[in-house]
């Protein structure tokens, strides 16, 4: 472990003994392995059972959608790599609720779903296909468009595979602007997924405005590589000190 993850996780278990929260959050994955490892951000199930249990521990209720301000989680992964597919026994037999964010051009491709798969996972019952735009492109750097091109397409491939209604997105890479969040709403997204940690119902503001379609934007949390403590840390609302300097890299003006 490098010098600069010592010190932010330090940061994040000293915070989380001062803040002791137990608000409601979303944390996310890009994918899981046993046997295949789809890519570098997978994440163990070994590892994954253990955040589970973390959760239950700490009497937290993991559910598709968060309803209550305390004590609930949604979890999420990012891209539509394989791994979930391959492991699908794990969210059946913990009974875990996961929505699952699909870049639309990537299925088919080597380490991703295909269409099959995803029409197949689509019928689970705690897995919930959402959009993560069409070809994983940093939205903010799109002209208006262009980006609703880019949203649009995502949407109509999803929900043609799925049959199910596509009506959130998580940003790619976590870059996002006003025209971002106004084009997806616009388009039907009704929810918008950073990767700004925080407690859900935090509102996500620009410094000099307050405009109303930032309260359509949620924080989530990254945890994939989380051992016990500093997962345990997150839960309880450590890496919220770390939203600003998220936030700087992440939305852009």
């Amino acid at each position: 472990m490098d010098l600069k993850s010592k010190i932010k996780k330090t940061i994040i278990n000293l915070f989380a003994r001062i803040k002791k929260s137990d608000d409601s959050r979303c944390i996310f994955y890009h994918d899981i392995h046993s046997d295949n490892k789809f890519t570098h951000m997978s994440t163990s199930v070994d590892l994954f059972i253990k955040h589970i249990n973390i959760i239950q521990d700490l009497g937290f209720e993991i559910v598709h959608e968060i309803t209550k301000e305390k004590k609930q989680i949604a979890i999420s992964f990012d891209d539509g790599f394989k791994g979930v597919y391959e492991n699908i026994e794990v969210i059946n037999r913990l009974k875990i609720p996961v929505t699952i964010f699909v870049v639309s051009s990537f299925l088919g491709r080597d380490n991703f779903l295909n269409n099959n798969n995803l029409q197949e996972i689509a019928k689970n019952e705690f897995i919930d296909i959402q959009s993560h735009s069409h070809s994983h492109v940093e939205l903010s750097n799109l002209d208006s468009n262009t980006l609703h091109e880019e949203l649009q397409k995502s949407k109509e491939i999803l929900e043609s595979i799925c049959k199910n209604k596509i009506n959130s997105i998580c940003f790619p890479k976590g870059m996002f602007n006003r025209l971002v969040i106004k084009k997806a709403l616009e388009l039907g997204y009704e929810k918008q997924f950073s990767s700004l940690p925080g407690s859900y119902y935090a509102n996500i503001f620009a410094p000099s405005s307050q405009d109303n379609c930032f309260l359509s934007v949620r924080r989530r949390s990254l945890v994939q590589f989380s051992e016990e403590n500093e997962f345990r840390s997150i839960l309880n609302g450590g890496d919220t000190i770390l939203y600003n300097w998220y936030y700087k890299k992440h939305f852009v003006r």
